[in-house]
């Protein structure tokens, strides 16, 4: 058997390393064959942190033949894996260009709108796709998604039927039943689908992830905020700035009203509003920290994720106990340590759950510092007898204003792309 042929036979198998080592052979011996290249930006493409490696190798099979409507398909597919959704949809139009009724070209466009959040487009090629090729099975996955995320419940139970009628040992089938089942609050069923696409493929993230998403769905409050998620999803990104500025504005107006009837309302309506702010980046965590108290559930966490539940989730729970005896028994010092762990639950977060390496040394630096303020502050505390605010020592208010100004700044800092995205080989 040629080492091409043994590579090919262990893609097929899925033994990406081995079959990416065989293709790297041939490529010694054939440095200018597009093909070998074209399976070798595969084999990287679905291999964890390489698909820069990927993108790297597609190129090279674009350099070596410009008129091949797959590879510029294949490009716009790893393009849209690295999160640059503008990019992919270049990539796309130009292999359209070379091949418009090609179905998996056809898709490779649609997946590009959904890189981009752009669900009606990415419904709208799809469907091209499928009047080009009725069985593509990633245009056939991309629709049932789409219809998912734009809310359209029937028409998305309806594919995903479609999709386990043609082929029950279908892994994305499964996994989009699994999601379609959580949108509408069917958490057992949704674990039994990810169960199901994990019997068939053990390795297979996306089945994994969404087992985790329905176990944290046990509990209420996290269904309550996967609502908030979905809800949020149908919209482009444009849009969620516009409902999240909304949600600001009368959030002021109330706080402003309120606090003319009753300072009491205005309290509450305050606290829910950071409670809303806070749990968008809280509730993984918290969520990882409820499946570490289910024996037979916590085996799905990987390290980081179980550290994650515990540093973020521990933190809330310690805190809380905290801040509720030092209000209760007039401590200040329990208060204002509580107040801090609580306050590093935000940026633990968003280091324990993220593949960025710049972005967990940020907001690891944030947790540590605020870790610190949890011990510095009890201390500055310590035997003082404070009546009002005039009466807290001289480093104490600004000490604290730091603090939450690190919070804020987490929240922020979280939304840029460039510390979420997976650092890439």
């Amino acid at each position: 058997m040629s080492e091409l042929a043994h590579g090919l036979l262990l893609q097929e198998q899925g033994r990406l390393e081995e079959a990416e080592a065989c293709f790297q052979q041939v490529l010694m011996q054939e440095p200018e064959n597009d093909f070998v290249y074209g399976r070798l930006a595969l084999c990287q493409l679905n291999q964890e942190g390489k698909k820069k490696a990927s993108l790297r190798s597609v190129e090279e099979a674009i350099r070596i033949r410009p008129d091949g409507s797959f590879y510029h398909a294949l490009k716009s597919l790893v393009l849209a894996d690295l999160c640059k959704g503008k990019e992919s949809l270049v990539s796309a139009d130009t292999a359209l260009a070379l091949a418009p009724e090609d179905g998996f070209v056809l898709a490779a466009k649609a997946n590009a709108f959904c890189s981009l959040q752009r669900w009606a487009e990415g419904e709208e090629w799809s469907r091209k796709a499928l009047t080009a090729d009725g069985e593509h099975p990633m245009a056939t996955n991309l629709l049932a998604h789409c219809l998912r995320m734009q809310g359209k419940g029937e028409e998305n139970r309806e594919a995903v039927g479609r999709l386990l009628a043609a082929d029950p040992e279908s892994i994305l089938a499964h996994v989009n039943a699994g999601w379609s089942a959580l949108q509408h609050g069917e958490q057992e069923q949704a674990e039994s689908h990810f169960r199901e696409a994990l019997r068939i493929d053990p390795e297979l993230d996306m089945a994994r992830e969404g087992l985790i998403e329905s176990f944290r769905a046990r509990s209420i409050f996290y269904r309550a905020y996967l609502s908030y998620v979905f809800f949020l999803q149908r919209f482009t990104q444009g849009r969620k700035w516009m409902i999240l500025i909304g949600i600001i504005v009368i959030y002021q107006v109330s706080w402003r009203l309120l606090e003319r009837v009753h300072p009491m309302a205005a309290v509450g309506v305050g606290l829910l509003f950071l409670t809303l702010v806070m749990w968008i980046w809280l509730a993984p965590g918290v969520g990882n920290f409820l499946i570490l108290m289910d024996r037979s559930a916590r085996l799905a966490l990987r390290p980081r994720e179980k550290g994650q539940g515990i540093a973020v989730g521990g933190a809330v729970v310690v805190g809380l106990v905290l801040v509720t005896v030092g209000v209760f028994a007039e401590i200040l010092p329990a208060i204002f340590s509580g107040g801090c762990l609580i306050a590093s639950a935000v940026p633990a977060s968003l280091s324990w759950g993220n593949e960025s390496r710049a972005g967990r040394r940020v907001f690891g630096s944030i947790t540590g510092v605020l870790y610190g303020l949890a011990v510095i502050l009890p201390l500055l505390l310590m035997g003082q007898k404070v009546t009002s605010e005039d009466d807290l020592p001289p480093l104490v208010a600004p000490i604290s204003l730091f603090g939450l100004l690190l919070v804020v700044a987490s929240t922020w800092l979280g939304n840029l792309q460039s510390l979420r995205t997976p650092t890439e080989e």
